[in-house]
């Protein structure tokens, strides 16, 4: 395996190896730095913005800091967004994002104050307490970017892991109607939703082909369902990125059209027609065949993304698919739009 496979330009990938470690008790305040002002460029990933594209994306980053301590000493759970070293994490999986979306769509993405990878390796509830304060940040952040950005463009919501999360919280409880009705999609990447958030949430409508707007497009990739992760126990959300059907047929490699990882320097590896794909009726995780489990498999995070576990690289390979479904929803949107 070549060393772009390995080394993967995602950040979750580098930041795993601390995983292991123990969190504080919950009963403590948390330790905060300032809240983020987004009328701050820097609080802004620093993208190209290309007036030519017809929609725009609003991307949240994953889970790509740990616990640090500050100079007083003290453990934070919390991203410091002003930190660069702490920045520069997360511009990895910035950079990944843009390559996918930036064909076709302006792109905005925030810093936040995402909860660190130890948080999520302790009781729910006291991640949940913990990503309320991450939450509130994209949703202060998401308001900017509607009254100060968008301008009333069509817009993608999109985010991985962490990032995914927040994006289905923002249609829960953020979206108004008239936002919601110039969402092309949401794109949530490794998370996904329960049969009770579907029922109670009317935004949260899941994707059933490739050119159906306003819709959720969620997807969990493992080699067998032994590997499904206990983070996305209950979810009933799943599409095939290969065929964007939601049934069990399997997409075979031929409708593979790429895989894409970047290097450190911005190079990039593709494979083509590399894997099949199909989703499992029970679990509704999509069952992965061609790759080596053991060349993705990271052993820190082992109880949370056994081996056979794909979370890590959910962009990257179905990159030329999911760029191309990009374009696809955004060209129906356009044309429903413009129908009379």
């Amino acid at each position: 395996m070549s060393t772009f496979r390995i080394r993967l330009a995602v950040c979750l990938s580098a930041l795993f190896v601390v995983a292991g470690c123990s969190s504080e008790s919950s009963t403590k305040e948390y330790n905060l730095t300032a809240e983020p002002d987004y009328s701050r460029g820097n609080m802004w990933f620093d993208a190209p913005v290309d007036s030519t594209v017809q929609a725009d994306v609003f991307y949240i980053a994953p889970t790509c800091i740990w616990d640090w301590e500050g100079q007083d000493g003290k453990t934070y759970h919390h991203m410091n967004v002003d930190d660069p070293k702490q920045r520069d994490r997360v511009d990895g999986s910035m950079r990944l994002a843009y390559g996918l979306f930036g064909k076709s769509c302006r792109f905005y993405a925030p810093y936040y104050r995402q909860i660190t990878m130890q948080s999520w390796m302790i009781v729910r509830e006291e991640t949940e307490r913990r990503f309320a304060i991450a939450q509130d940040d994209v949703a202060r952040a998401f308001n900017y970017y509607m009254e100060h950005f968008n301008g009333g463009r069509p817009f993608i919501l999109a985010g991985h892991s962490q990032g995914a999360k927040a994006v289905i919280e923002l249609l829960k409880h953020t979206l108004t109607p008239v936002q919601y009705d110039n969402m092309v999609a949401a794109y949530a990447f490794g998370y996904g939703a329960s049969r009770q958030e579907l029922d109670e949430y009317p935004l949260l409508r899941p994707a059933r082909d490739s050119i159906d707007c306003g819709v959720l497009v969620c997807y969990n990739s493992v080699s067998s369902t032994k590997a499904v992760s206990s983070l996305v126990d209950g979810n009933v959300v799943c599409i095939n990125p290969l065929n964007w059907r939601t049934d069990t047929s399997y997409a075979s490699p031929e409708q593979h059209i790429g895989a894409v990882f970047f290097d450190g320097n911005g190079m990039t590896d593709t494979l083509y027609h590399s894997i099949g794909v199909r989703i499992d009726s029970d679990t509704h995780a999509l069952i992965v065949d061609g790759l080596d489990d053991n060349a993705y498999y990271i052993p820190s995070i082992g109880n949370l993304f056994p081996k056979g576990n794909y979370h890590v690289q959910e962009l990257n390979l179905y990159f030329l698919n999911v760029q191309h479904n990009i374009a696809q929803r955004i060209a129906a949107f356009n044309l429903k739009r413009s129908d009379p």
